[in-house]
């Protein structure tokens, strides 16, 4: 996941909002073609039930001030909560492990964008 998106480079169908709702819980926009009732989207709904761990990375933009490609940070496993929509789908995803203070201000900060 990359939280802080720009027109540069990401096109209007991938500029997704995601972010932090809080220490435990992540909202995420799913590929625009996923659907909760088939496919990737189904799969996300009932990973646990087929045995699947799903990991959450994050970062807060593509490229530093430098240009330079800034790495994910792992956020840890995840568990699915809830979802809305469909194409793309809105997660709300339960951090196993509660995230720390510095990245929950991180990935928290774009909520309001």
């Amino acid at each position: 996941v990359t939280l802080d998106k720009n027109e540069k480079q990401f096109s209007p169908t991938t500029m997704y909002h995601d972010y932090a709702i809080n220490e435990h819980l992540f909202h995420w926009q799913s590929q625009n073609s996923a659907r909760p009732d088939k496919g990737r989207g189904l799969e996300y709904i009932q990973h646990q039930k087929m045995g699947k761990r799903l990991f959450l990375f994050v970062r807060e933009q593509t490229k530093d001030e430098f240009g330079r490609t800034m790495g994910f940070v792992n956020y840890g496993e995840v568990e699915y909560v809830s979802h809305t929509g469909s194409q793309p789908m809105s997660i709300t995803w339960q951090l196993k492990e509660p995230m720390t203070h510095f990245m929950w201000q991180q990935a928290a900060k774009l909520a309001v964008g």
